[in-house]
């Protein structure tokens, strides 16, 4: 039987110190979310929140956050922008079973929340810094309203576990997934041999039978050492399944190395090829975020999918605010030729709709930085006269509707140029794309 939790209400106190995140490295001070606050650029309240899993909460009543923390930390948004504490799903931190199954552990790591057979599902995981014995957990509520009677998770145990010698996988980063039938699928795994997935029964939200049939979804490449790959996320869209993982390393602070990529299949359990058609067990991933100048190591995504757009919620080190350690960013997720392309770091705010606002007139005029998977930015001036230039090159811009093309100079070409098509932001401060190549394109007006 499920063993009933409360969890405490938006008053409680700030610990006075979280624990280090799942790699150890990472504390969270509690004057920390002070600090960010002052720091702040006024657009955005930077919050404190490793692995983050979102959620829209039924009847309209915003969005939720759940992070790696002491107890799982809650945070709760109107508006996608501005966030305040909710609370955590343990008030006491740990469940018995976690205490023993895994002793040494001091947090719950990255949770994954599900609306669900008419509730929700959290699967959370316990472990150790650089440790194999590790176990994920699974926590019910039939509502995330703290005002509602029928508040109070439920911890139903242990759903699998890892342990040297006995797997080869490492028991973190849950991720429920159900198929088109229904069906639900969990996705897990962290180094080692990477992305695992087994069926779960729909009863119990864990796997049936005596013995689980783990199936091998993703991998890093043969030599890469170590192999930095864990977090995965899948969703359905268009007839495909996409499985978003992170590579390298989250937990270095301003020197995190952490990276998302994606891959998509027509069958939930694989395989998964990336642009490229290069298989995910075997090391492929197109490349959808990586760090830039200010923002380090982003990674460990979810991805919010509303009626009227997609949200992709992420971590990363923010340079102007070091001291948070890995922070809350929500980004705008579009979708050109089948694939996903992250926008910039959201600074507008979105109703429970997922609207966001957008300017009525787009003015491309202004020195922009071009970005081409990540790497230093190129420097472009656009003029009015519909021309852009930057070092030692000139091409030409025109803007329809949210669709920019962009003609870069190519002798190659009949008339000289090559064209390239991108994504216009609503808010005019950014676009998005990829040139032939499949690299990511990323356009910003503002330091990134």
């Amino acid at each position: 039987m499920p063993q009933a939790i409360s969890g405490q209400t938006p008053s409680e106190p700030n610990d006075e110190q979280l624990p280090a995140n799942r790699k150890g490295q990472e504390t969270i001070p509690p004057q920390a979310a002070d600090r960010g606050r002052r720091e702040s650029d006024g657009k955005n309240t930077p919050i404190p929140c490793p692995d983050p899993a979102i959620i829209a909460a039924r009847q309209d009543r915003g969005y939720l956050v759940f992070g790696t923390g002491v107890g799982i930390p809650i945070w709760r948004s109107d508006d996608l922008l501005q966030w305040r504490r909710g609370g955590r799903v343990f008030a006491g931190g740990l469940p018995d079973w976690a205490k023993a199954a895994v002793p040494g552990a001091r947090g719950l790591w990255a949770p994954d929340i599900s609306f669900w057979r008419d509730q929700y599902w959290l699967y959370y995981s316990v472990s150790t810094f650089g440790s194999q014995r590790s176990a994920i957990g699974l926590a019910i509520n039939k509502t995330l309203d703290p005002a509602d009677k029928e508040y109070r998770w439920e911890d139903a145990g242990m759903v699998l576990e890892s342990a040297p010698g006995k797997t080869d996988f490492n028991a973190i980063d849950p991720a429920l997934a159900l198929d088109r039938d229904g069906q639900p699928y969990l996705f897990w795994g962290s180094y080692w041999t990477g992305i695992k997935a087994a069926k779960i029964d729909p009863e119990t939200g864990k796997p049936s039978g005596a013995k689980m049939d783990v199936v091998p979804i993703a991998a890093r490449a043969k030599g890469v050492d170590p192999p930095a790959i864990e977090a995965p996320f899948v969703i359905h869209r268009d007839g495909f399944y996409y499985l978003f993982v992170s590579w390298d390393f989250c937990c270095a602070g301003v020197n995190s190395t952490y990276k998302i990529v994606v891959g998509r299949s027509e069958a939930i359990l694989g395989p998964y090829l990336d642009r490229a058609g290069r298989a995910m067990l075997e090391g492929g991933g197109t490349l959808l975020v990586a760090s830039t100048p200010r923002w380090r190591g982003p990674g460990h995504n979810g991805v919010l999918q509303t009626k009227s757009g997609d949200w992709l919620a992420l971590a990363a080190n923010d340079v102007r605010n070091p001291n948070l350690a890995r922070v809350l960013q929500i980004r705008p997720l579009y979708w050109q030729g089948g694939w996903p392309l992250a926008g910039r770091p959201a600074t507008k705010a979105v109703d429970a709709a997922g609207k966001s606002g957008e300017k009525e007139k787009l003015d491309m005029t202004g020195r922009w930085s071009h970005y081409i998977d990540f790497a230093p930015p190129l420097s472009l001036e656009f003029r009015a006269d519909g021309t852009f230039r930057g070092e030692k090159l000139q091409g030409r811009w025109q803007l329809t509707g949210a669709e920019l093309r962009l003609d870069w100079p190519d002798v190659r070409a009949a008339s000289g140029y090559r064209p390239q098509y991108l994504i216009m932001e609503p808010d005019g401060e950014g676009y998005v794309g990829r040139n032939e190549r499949g690299q990511a394109i990323l356009g910003s007006r503002t330091e990134l």
